[in-house]
């Protein structure tokens, strides 16, 4: 096995992205800067009270956010460099297949199936960890193989994912149980305190963190759920990897930032209100009829405010694994660009600085 300071290999956008989705997301952030400035001045009168002296009005967090989105654009730049250089460099190995030129094409492909080692092996290695922080009920062969397919969906999916499951690769604090036999946790926990600080009993949960314990608990089967859409209400599935996905986030919210699992320390007061503003308008957008997801439906259904804080971050890998990487960051750019920008500008380089500690 690989030592665990191996280097992960540094990706600032999703590699799936294709050229165009890079430039509009581009689009999107400054979108985003421009919707903030037109926003009315009351609206950021309650934040100018509430901040500490050296933020004291609106243009001084639109500069803040601003200079993160210019450094943004920045890590975006060399990327792009990458993807044209790929698209470069399929086209000629399809104008050499095509013209019967067989030399320059078993090159690139010995280059890319080292690169497909490479990353089989950081997989398997980060895959085989995770299962060594798993204690599965019952366990048995199909179900240690059901439970490895959930990692490995979650890894592969996204190279934010990816990231997350490294960094928990590397720390080696938490501790996974699941019941493969069953959509609830009620096996694996008999009563919980939600975050909206109600007791509960197992059968309420399909997914459960415990910060305090650094549990994660999981119904390993997949989970029915009932939604009202169109005038009638219509079952939907959850697919168990999705959930996991989500309360392993909101373990590495809980390590990273050690804020009772909110995604900006206790002291940040820029990103704290910044995080407010993103749930405030998400509940704007429910409240008003506006379609979202369901994942995000689930997150702000949360009675506390810290407990819609919480899940509202977990929602960005959950969606990556519901729905693969490209078709999850389109979604999200979609229903909460502001929600995805402060996760790519904020988070993401968060984890990958202790990654590459470690």
């Amino acid at each position: 096995m690989a030592d665990v300071g191996d280097t992960v290999r540094k990706l600032p956008v999703e590699e799936a992205v294709t050229r165009d989705g890079l430039a509009k997301l581009e689009a999107a952030i400054r979108d985003i800067i421009t919707e903030m400035r037109h926003h009315q001045s009351s609206d950021f009168a309650s934040l100018r009270d509430e901040m500490h002296k050296e933020i004291t009005s609106r243009d001084i967090l639109l500069q803040k956010l601003e200079e993160s989105v210019t450094r943004l654009s920045e890590d975006i730049a060399p990327f792009k460099d990458y993807v044209t250089a790929k698209m470069q460099e399929e086209e000629h190995i399809a104008s050499s297949q095509s013209s019967g030129s067989s030399e320059g094409g078993a090159t690139q492909d010995g280059d890319q199936e080292t690169e497909m080692e490479e990353n089989n092996r950081a997989q398997s290695r980060c895959v085989d960890v995770m299962m060594s922080l798993t204690e599965i009920r019952e366990n048995n062969e199909e179900k240690t193989q059901k439970v490895r397919g959930f990692y490995e969906k979650i890894y592969k999916a996204s190279p934010l994912t990816s990231l997350m499951l490294t960094f928990l690769e590397r720390n080696r604090g938490v501790k996974v149980l699941i019941d493969c036999d069953s959509h609830n946790i009620s096996n694996l926990v008999r009563r919980l305190v939600s975050m909206d600080g109600v007791k509960c009993d197992g059968t309420a949960f399909h997914t459960f963190t415990d910060f305090f314990q650094c549990n994660v608990y999981l119904g390993g089967m997949v989970w029915q759920y009932k939604v009202y859409e169109y005038t009638q209400y219509v079952y939907k599935n959850l697919d168990p990897e999705v959930s996991l996905a989500q309360s392993l986030m909101q373990m590495v919210m809980y390590y990273i930032f050690e804020n009772r699992g909110c995604p900006y320390e206790c002291d940040d007061d820029l990103y704290e209100k910044l995080y407010e503003k993103i749930e405030q308008e998400a509940l704007q957008k429910k409240d008003s009829g506006v379609c979202v997801d369901d994942l995000i439906n689930d997150a702000l259904k949360m009675k506390s405010s810290l407990g819609r804080e919480v899940s509202l971050i977990s929602v960005v890998p959950g969606m990556l694994v519901k729905y693969g990487s490209k078709e999850g960051m389109s979604k999200l750019q979609e229903k909460m660009p502001f929600l995805m920008l402060f996760f790519m500008q904020h988070v993401i380089p968060k984890i990958r600085s202790i990654v590459d500690e470690v």
